[in-house]
C-alpha cells in the first residue's frame, strides 16, 4: 500500500515539474539550436519562432530517449524550411530590384557623361578654331596703321565669341532629349512616398522596420539608414523647405527629369547600396536559421 501511494505521490510531483518547467525556462527551448538573437528575430519576423521552439523540444527529447525522429519533427522542420526559403526568395527579389535601379542608374549617368563629353569636346574644337582664324587675321591686321582698328575689333571678337560658345557647352550638358525611362524607386518607402514600382514583401519591410537584436536599441534598420544618411549629408532635414524637392529628385521615377544631375544619381546609388547591404543582412540570417535547425535522423 505505501509502495502505491508512493508512486502516485512521484507521479503528482512529476506532472507538476513538467508543467511548472515550460514556464521556468522557456527559453532553452529556444535555445536548444544556439541561434543568435538576430537569427531569433527572424525567425519570429517570418512567423516559425514557435515551429523553432517546438522541434527544438522534441528534437531534446528525441536525443534523450536515443529514438528515431518523428514524423511531428520532419513535419516540422519541413515547414519551418519552407517558410525561410520564401524569406529567402523575398529577399532576393528585393536584391534583384536594388540591383535594375542601379543599373538603370549607371546607364543614365553614362549617357549624360557622354553628352558632356561631346559637347565640350565640340566646343574645344570650335573655340580653337575661331581663336586661331580670327587671331591670325587680327594679327595680319595688326600690320598696318589703316586696318589697325579693324585687327583690335576681330581680335575682341574673338574672345567673345569664345565666350559665347563655353556658355553654349554648358547648356548642351543639360539640354537634349534624355531616355524615356521609368526608373524603380527602392528608396521611395523609406521616405513614405507612394510610388508604383517601390513593393518590398512584407517580411522584408517588418525586418527593416525592426531594431537589431542583441545591440543598444537606436531605432529600427529604417530610421538608423534615415539617420546615417542626414548625418551623410544626402538629404536635408526633413522639416527644411529644401527637402521636399531633394526627397522627390531622390526617389523620382523620371528619367527624363532635367534636374537629375549626376550628382544626385551618384548619391541615390550609394543609398541603395546602403539598402542592399542592410537586406543582404536578413539573408545570412535566415541561412543561419536553416543552418542551426538541421537535425539528424
Amino acid at each position: 500500500m505505501r509502495t502505491k501511494k508512493c508512486l502516485v505521490q512521484d507521479a503528482l510531483a512529476l506532472s507538476v515539474l513538467l508543467l511548472v518547467l515550460p514556464a521556468i525556462c522557456p527559453a532553452q527551448e529556444t535555445d536548444r539550436f544556439k541561434l543568435s538573437p538576430p537569427a531569433l528575430q527572424a525567425a519570429r519576423i517570418i512567423g516559425v519562432e514557435p515551429l523553432v521552439a517546438r522541434l527544438s523540444s522534441l528534437t531534446a527529447a528525441r536525443e534523450l530517449g536515443a529514438t528515431g525522429m518523428s514524423l511531428e519533427e520532419l513535419s516540422l522542420h519541413q515547414q519551418i524550411t519552407e517558410a525561410v526559403m520564401v524569406a529567402s526568395l523575398d529577399v532576393d527579389s528585393v536584391v534583384d530590384q536594388i540591383d535594375n535601379e542601379r543599373a538603370q542608374i549607371v546607364e543614365l549617368q553614362s549617357i549624360l557623361l557622354a553628352r558632356r563629353q561631346r559637347a565640350i569636346g565640340t566646343t574645344n574644337l570650335a573655340t580653337l578654331a575661331l581663336s586661331t582664324g580670327l587671331g591670325a587675321v587680327s594679327g595680319v591686321l595688326q600690320f598696318s596703321n589703316t586696318t589697325k582698328g579693324a585687327g583690335n575689333a576681330i581680335g575682341f571678337a574673338a574672345g567673345g565669341l569664345s565666350t559665347l560658345l563655353s556658355f553654349h557647352s554648358l547648356r548642351q550638358q543639360h539640354s537634349g532629349t534624355r531616355p524615356a525611362w521609368v526608373l524603380l524607386s527602392m528608396l521611395a518607402p523609406f521616405f513614405s512616398e507612394p510610388q508604383e514600382h517601390s513593393d518590398y514583401p512584407a517580411d522584408t519591410w517588418a525586418y527593416l522596420n525592426s531594431a537589431p537584436e542583441g545591440v543598444a536599441s537606436q531605432g529600427s534598420r529604417r530610421e538608423q539608414l534615415l539617420a546615417e544618411w542626414r548625418r551623410a549629408g544626402r538629404f536635408p532635414p526633413l522639416d527644411s523647405p529644401q527637402s521636399k524637392p531633394r526627397i522627390a529628385l531622390l526617389t523620382g521615377t523620371d528619367a527624363a527629369d532635367k534636374k537629375l544631375n549626376m550628382d544626385l544619381l551618384s548619391v541615390r546609388a550609394a543609398m541603395l547600396a546602403d539598402v542592399r547591404d542592410e537586406v543582404t543582412v536578413m539573408k545570412r540570417v535566415l541561412a543561419e536559421i536553416l543552418s542551426g535547425v538541421r537535425v539528424s535522423r
